[in-house]
């Protein structure tokens, strides 16, 4: 019984061949429904083969798609779930989005380093400024660099955001 699950694994991981032996099996099974001057209508004693190949073929191959399908469904709702976060944003999340902004252009670069920054003029601590930026990351604005953390820049979502909280900033004071 041991070499049926060693077949069983080598069919598996054939991923060409058990595609191919179901798109035969279907192509014969089906084949003279569709075009009978072509393929010929196949003999009784086939089809009970043929359609445990189909079978066969079929279930090895869901068991190929199944884990892609679960990733797709999962990446997007990660993402829907992810934009949804993104629209609530605290207060303090809004100030480091739209200081972060104003730092980006008056500097020639597109990160800023959170070690550099002089947290002594500021109302965060560098605690609290990490918690922030690892919520922004969370929801999609923010990303952090995997070499270094605290090196961070915005992601096109985050820009946008930022630019619409800066936007809404420079309004309300032109109404004041």
């Amino acid at each position: 019984m041991d070499w049926l699950t060693e077949i069983i694994k080598q069919l598996q991981t054939s991923h060409a061949f058990v595609t191919a032996v179901f798109v035969v099996c279907i192509s014969i099974l089906l084949g003279h429904s569709f075009i009978p001057s072509i393929i010929p209508q196949i003999p009784d004693e086939w089809k009970l083969p043929l359609i445990g190949g189909l079978l066969f073929s079929g279930t090895l191959l869901s068991f190929l798609i199944i884990p892609y399908i679960w990733k797709f469904f999962s990446k997007s709702i990660s993402n829907k779930t992810q934009e949804v976060r993104a629209l609530n944003l605290s207060d303090h999340e809004q100030s480091f989005l739209y200081n972060f902004a104003v730092m980006i252009e008056d500097s020639r670069e597109d990160f800023l380093n959170l070690g550099s920054l002089d947290y002594s003029n500021m109302n965060s601590s560098k605690l609290e400024l990490q918690e922030i930026v690892s919520d922004l990351s969370n929801k999609g604005l923010i990303d952090i660099n995997f070499l270094d953390p605290n090196l961070i820049s915005f992601t096109s979502k985050g820009r946008t955001r930022a630019l619409e909280i800066k936007n809404s900033i420079i309004q309300a004071r032109r109404l004041h």
